[in-house]
């Protein structure tokens, strides 16, 4: 609900309901900017809504007929919705009824859309998860899907987190900010750890866990099969994460290494050879993790997964090709010289 539209009690004052008793609730239900708080609540003054940035708008601004006794009814209305959900709540301790009280709130609406809100609260939860729902997660799972990440290295995922990626250490525009799962990056835009956002939506009491971060390419060329094998490029694990704390960056891991069971590697693609594939998967842990065993140059992920108790809650993915970066990268990380295929593949073992 915006500010951008006149709001006021008119000359009779305001009971405070439910929604203003902040003895008891979160202040981070509440509209932090004075201003703009009043003007929902006391009308729009002669300054116009502060809403607006632009002085010459602010002053033109004029509010739609009736939209302040409009607005005065349906919120008396829905407050008194609030106060019986409220009750109901405290009787069933039902998570998902606190979520419903507070939905029509024009204050934790406002809040939200100016993405000033704490995902500490199961309403702001709610409110994420529909608009993760509503395209991210969609646009994450027709990529895993369409670049066969799902069923190529886990048999199917049943999304429950939102992971987001990026590279801090970028300045090119292109390649600053979160990457759009599918994207095809080159060697140097990815020669640093990623860092990792994991935000989890469940409203239950879960609020703290342990978390297993695996980063693979299931396209490492298998010459002696004709094939392609999966390698293990980055591993996590026993990271804490909540609501609110929820960054896998490289600072943190400076700080706790004992995070990290296989150091990063960036993916390296071969002169010829096809797009490479780096899929991120992020585990919800049901114990903490000691003494793994695996095979970082053939990395069996549903093995591994199962072996350590592990439920996947979400992927990533993003691809990459030989570019003139691929060489520097290499030596960097002190791998060996990249190879040149033949760009016809043949039915008989290159070695």
């Amino acid at each position: 609900m915006s500010l951008r539209i006149s709001r006021s009690f008119a000359s009779k004052a305001r009971t405070l309901g439910v929604w203003s008793e902040f003895q008891k609730r979160s202040p981070a239900l509440k509209i932090d900017n004075d201003k703009f708080r009043s003007d929902l609540f006391n009308g729009i003054s002669a300054e116009g809504p502060h809403s607006y940035h632009v002085e010459t708008h602010r002053k033109s601004y004029h509010s739609p007929e009736l939209i302040d006794p409009t607005f005065k009814q349906a919120y008396e209305l829905l407050e008194k919705e609030a106060e019986r959900i409220y009750k109901k709540a405290e009787t069933t301790g039902d998570n998902e009824l606190l979520v419903k009280a507070e939905l029509e709130n024009p204050e934790v609406l406002h809040n939200f859309e100016t993405g000033k809100y704490d995902l500490s609260l199961p309403v702001y939860r709610h409110l994420a998860e529909e608009k993760w729902r509503s395209y991210d997660l969609m646009l994450t799972m027709q990529r895993l899907e369409t670049l066969h990440v799902i069923p190529d290295t886990m048999p199917t995922l049943d999304p429950k987190a939102d992971v987001k990626v990026k590279f801090g250490h970028n300045t090119r525009s292109e390649f600053v900010g979160d990457i759009e799962p599918g994207t095809v990056l080159p060697a140097f835009a990815v020669s640093v750890p990623p860092t990792i956002k994991v935000q989890e939506f469940d409203t239950s009491d879960y609020d703290l866990g342990l978390y297993t971060a695996v980063l693979i390419n299931p396209d490492t060329p298998d010459l002696k099969r004709n094939s392609f094998k999966t390698s293990l490029n980055y591993g996590l694990h026993n990271v804490p994460l909540t609501y609110t704390d929820n960054l896998i960056s490289p600072a943190k891991l400076l700080s706790n290494p004992e995070y990290i069971f296989h150091q990063y590697t960036p993916l390296v693609p071969e002169k010829n050879a096809q797009k490479q594939r780096a899929c991120l998967w992020v585990f919800r842990q049901s114990k903490k993790l000691d003494n793994l065993s695996f095979n970082p140059d053939k990395f069996d992920i549903r093995k591994f997964a199962a072996d350590n108790g592990l439920t996947a809650v979400g992927a990533h993915v993003w691809r990459q090709v030989f570019d003139r970066s691929v060489n520097e990268t290499r030596e960097r990380f002190g791998l060996p010289k990249g190879r040149v295929f033949r760009r016809v593949r043949g039915n008989k073992p290159l070695v």
